[in-house]
């Protein structure tokens, strides 16, 4: 059976140890006690079988300590040996991992040392002329305690307390690796994260203009060959357009660039682009003056996102407007559609919308996408003080 306070992780190794230096120290302390009578050859058998099971039963141990040092004191032989090994068994409580075992076992032994020496008098009676042994009895006995059992458990809690800094230490640095290793893995998913949104933006936008362009040219090509080739012209457009966007997501996987800034050009041909696959936009921005690169960035990808939803899932016979503007302290932009009874594609996984609020979000803004009576509004709202 096993002693419950024996500590985890005892190796046979360490077993077989315990058990040839107890072996030894039995060999060599029981034949020189055994001229100085029946109590010190008795304590030193018992310190050796103490030394034997010291870390697989500490039980056992600190009850055949105890035995030994009672065996002493009554018989007021204090067996030199069996004593200087007390501070191997109190090396090993105080080094023990349990809190109770230590500081128990160091409450016990002080405690019985002083009672043995104050007990001693009595037993004896101090008419028997005994006074002046038991007080030497007593100097002795609170001697060896203070020096070899104090010692002893002093240099194995020292030892206990060293090891506990060191596995402090040591489960610090770990942390700190996993906590990187984390940071590096979440700056990783929020990479992808962008990227597929970017992607989600390119692909989703260029796309829904080549399949209404597309639906637009299959039934004007018998009727309307003119209106049929504009559109073919939209679709290419369009392609050459997704496939500039792409080359520029590859080039910045391989570059890390920031955010590139927005100019007219790019917004103007984004406009003349829905509009040449069948939507009316109006395009009621004011003066959104000088913003920062980065919201200019995310203002464009989700004004983008929305005129694509827009063209999905809006009526393309009701105007699209567009309000832009930078002023009492923050940029907005506001994107309004009808919703369309039939739209050219079914509902989608709302992807979009996700990717609209995250941009939103890196720049320190909100965004609010939700129906209002029978348009859908988009609204972007970004403070001051992440625009300047």
């Amino acid at each position: 059976m096993r002693d419950p306070l024996a500590p985890p992780g005892l190796t046979r190794r360490s077993i077989t140890f315990d058990i040839v230096v107890a072996a030894l120290f039995g060999l060599v302390a029981i034949p020189i006690h055994a001229f100085e009578g029946t109590s010190s050859v008795v304590a030193a058998i018992l310190v050796t079988v103490a030394l034997a099971c010291r870390r697989i039963a500490p039980s056992t141990m600190m009850v055949c300590a105890l035995a030994s040092a009672a065996v002493q004191s009554i018989d007021l032989r204090i067996a030199v040996l069996p004593c200087a090994a007390y501070a191997i068994l109190f090396y090993t409580v105080g080094d023990h991992p349990d809190r109770r075992v230590r500081f128990g076992s160091l409450a016990v032994a002080v405690a019985g040392s002083i009672l043995a020496g104050i007990l001693f008098p009595f037993v004896y009676g101090l008419d028997d002329g005994l006074a002046d042994r038991a007080a030497g009895h007593l100097i002795g006995v609170l001697g060896c305690a203070v020096v070899v059992v104090g010692g002893g458990w002093a240099t194995g809690f020292i030892r206990h307390q060293r090891h506990s800094v060191e596995q402090a230490r040591v489960a610090e640095t770990i942390a700190e690796l996993e906590r990187k290793r984390l940071l590096d893995l979440y700056a990783e998913q929020t990479e992808r994260t962008r990227l597929a949104r970017d992607m989600h933006d390119v692909v989703a936008h260029s796309l829904a203009v080549v399949v209404a362009q597309a639906e637009g040219a299959r039934y004007a090509m018998a009727t309307d060959p003119g209106a049929a080739h504009d559109a073919l012209g939209v679709i290419a457009d369009t392609a050459r357009e997704a496939l500039r966007d792409v080359r520029g997501l590859l080039e910045e996987l391989r570059r890390d660039d920031r955010p590139v800034e927005v100019t007219a050009t790019a917004r103007r041909r984004l406009i003349e682009r829905m509009r040449a696959a069948g939507m009316t936009i109006t395009d009621l921005t004011g003066s959104p003056g000088h913003i920062a690169p980065e919201i200019a960035d995310s203002a464009f990808r989700i004004l983008t996102e929305s005129l694509t939803n827009a063209l999905k899932y809006g009526d393309l016979h009701q105007p699209v407007s567009i309000a832009e503007h930078h002023c009492d302290g923050r940029y907005t932009l506001t994107v309004r559609n009808t919703v369309a009874a039939d739209p050219l594609a079914p509902g989608g996984a709302g992807h979009g919308i996700v990717g609209m609020t995250e941009r939103a979000q890196r720049v320190g803004g909100t965004l609010t996408a939700a129906p209002d009576g029978a348009l859908w509004v988009t609204e972007l709202t970004v403070p001051e003080r992440t625009s300047a």
